[in-house]
């Protein structure tokens, strides 16, 4: 048995609901077209998973319905045979989505027959590799899904995320203990006791453990986050000691990791969260299963390799990223001398602007930082010629100012799982401009963009090259 789960695009869901779910009780169905995402060892768990990514919803039409009323549905099977003829040739697999509107809340016998002969037809057409994925809608708002491997075996999924302006998990099984009430009991007072529940849950991966991803970690901890992953391949030095918090002198001069320290730190606290790490640059083949389990990533890197595979990672997998920069510039402004500094909190998904529209990754360093990751002595040369750039003088950092960045990203997760600024209040791309005291909200051009224009890659999961990235 495989561990199941299902990520769906709030759009989506919409969707099923206005289609499926209406005021004369008739159940109604639909198609879903969906990518996977095999992950071989969870790094929480060790075990296998397959999450499923909704690619696009296909309601059944009025003239495809054989019969209907509230208690079963029935439907030609014509525009499915079409359907696996286009998977087989563009990569995903076909599922379903049917509403039980007066109940049961579970799926019934007969949905398990009619299931069972649409994988045998999809296994027939498309070889025994095919799947069929299947959501249950209820009138009362439950949600449930299973995963056909064969016509014999079925699994069904723990959890539906949705991702988009909320964040919402709808859960299959009892959820995790909030462990130590009376830890969160200030918290549960502003924020409820569901969202205890809900955040310790959760997989939250932080890539980059320097001057944002530092406070993000204390601070998710301490908003209970149950379980955390942590990439990055560096080591703390004496110039870090000023805003990597937890880390000391003694770190610096032993050139411990920083993902040692911030496990340490997370440890200490003695909160139960479940802490895994990775020294590896995130585009290894180690960190991978890893990063495709996450619930949620941080990125908090200052590299514009790894911030442009963590922005492909967003739309490919439907695993919402917020990304998080700071630039301080130290200014002269009529004889007087000023410190300036943005703090940006971008949230990458799907119907969201990525990082090229918004202008933040730039094509030409990513490519330079890939050279001299996996060709040091031909970036040297290539730098030495001056066809590369080198290093550039250390940019200024502040604990004040990364930290209210860090806190800036954690407010932004906070409102998509529990609204607290309202349904409205989530914000995609927010910048603090630190020298003028006001928050600044910039829009993006992404018209014919590859990633956040492509719907063709928006929960496409595991495909080869891994996210289409060649290189």
């Amino acid at each position: 048995m495989s561990v199941v789960d299902v990520a769906i695009q709030e759009s989506h869901l919409r969707l099923l609901n206005a289609e499926l779910v209406r005021a004369d009780n008739i159940e109604r169905a639909a198609y879903i077209l969906f990518g996977t995402s095999r992950i071989g060892s969870d790094p929480f768990s060790g075990e296998p998973r397959v999450r499923i990514s909704i690619k696009e919803v296909l309601p059944v039409t009025h003239s495809e319905i054989k019969s209907a009323d509230a208690r079963h549905v029935s439907w030609s099977t014509e525009r499915y045979a079409q359907l696996l003829a286009d998977a087989e040739r563009l990569g995903h697999n076909v599922g379903i989505a049917h509403s039980h509107p007066c109940g049961p809340e579970t799926f019934s016998t007969q949905d398990d027959l009619n299931e069972a002969e649409l994988i045998r037809m999809a296994q027939n057409r498309n070889g025994s590799d095919a799947l069929l994925a299947s959501l249950l809608i209820t009138g009362g708002g439950a949600m449930r899904a299973r995963l056909w491997s064969s016509p014999q075996r079925r699994d069904d999924a723990l959890f539906i995320r949705t991702i988009g302006g909320r964040w919402r998990i709808f859960a299959n099984a009892p959820r995790t203990s909030g462990g130590d009430g009376e830890a969160w009991s200030r918290q549960s007072l502003a924020l409820g006791p569901a969202f205890n529940e809900l955040v310790r849950g959760l997989r939250v991966g932080v890539v980059g453990a320097g001057g944002t991803g530092s406070p993000l970690l204390q601070q998710l901890a301490r908003l209970g986050v149950g379980n955390i992953a942590i990439f990055d391949p560096d080591t703390v030095e004496v110039s870090n000691l000023n805003r990597v918090y937890g880390a000391t002198r003694d770190d610096a001069e032993l050139r411990r990791s920083k993902i040692e320290v911030a496990q340490r730190e997370i440890n200490r606290m003695g909160l139960g969260t479940n802490v895994v790490t990775f020294d590896d640059w995130i585009g290894s083949e180690r960190c991978r299963d890893a990063l495709k389990s996450l619930d949620i990533i941080f990125g908090c890197t200052d590299d514009h390799d790894g911030r442009g595979l963590l922005n492909r990672l967003a739309y490919y997998y439907l695993i919402p990223v917020i990304d998080v920069g700071l630039s301080l510039r130290v200014t002269e402004r009529h004889g007087e001398t000023r410190l300036d500094g943005d703090g940006r909190v971008t949230v990458l998904e799907p119907g969201a602007s990525c990082l090229l529209c918004r202008r933040v990754i730039d094509p030409v360093i990513a490519s330079e930082e890939a050279l001299r990751r996996s060709d040091p002595t031909e970036y040297e040369r290539r730098k030495a010629e001056a066809y590369v750039r080198g290093e550039g003088n250390p940019a200024p950092a502040v604990i004040s100012f990364t930290t209210s960045v860090a806190t800036m990203a954690l407010e932004e997760m906070i409102q998509r799982l529990q609204a607290f600024r309202g349904t409205d209040g989530a914000i995609a791309n927010r910048v603090r401009r630190f020298g003028f005291a006001e928050d600044v909200r910039p829009g993006a051009k992404t018209e014919h963009c590859r990633i956040c224009g492509n719907p063709r890659i928006q929960g496409a999961g595991d495909i080869e090259p891994f996210l289409g990235r060649v290189g």
